[in-house]
């Protein structure tokens, strides 16, 4: 009788041994999977960082070329009623000089 009991310590250690050796195996792989994960979400963390930094970079090169077109509309629109009020001028000084010659 107490060989059997022996045998059966002996198996009851055996199978403790192989769950524990299970069990380490399963922990390595979980920790290798959970590592695995971290990894990829780090990636697309700073993929979509890259993809929003393209996106915003892009938004504020069209608001800088919108906004340049519109200051260079209003130089333009600026020029053209300098240029229309030196035209009026001209007029002006033109008739004044030959009014001052022809006396």
């Amino acid at each position: 009788m107490a060989i059997e009991h022996i045998r059966q310590i002996k198996e009851a250690e055996e199978q403790a041994e192989q769950i524990r050796r299970k069990s380490m195996a399963e922990a390595k792989q979980m920790i290798a999977d959970a590592e695995r994960q971290a990894a990829q979400i780090v990636e697309e963390a700073q993929r979509q960082a890259e993809e929003d930094y393209k996106k915003a970079l892009q938004k504020a090169q069209e608001e800088a070329q919108q906004n340049f077109e519109t200051i260079i509309e209003r130089a333009r629109e600026e020029c053209d009623n300098h240029i229309k009020i030196a035209e009026k001028n001209m007029d002006q000084a033109v008739s004044i000089i030959i009014g001052k010659v022809v006396k």
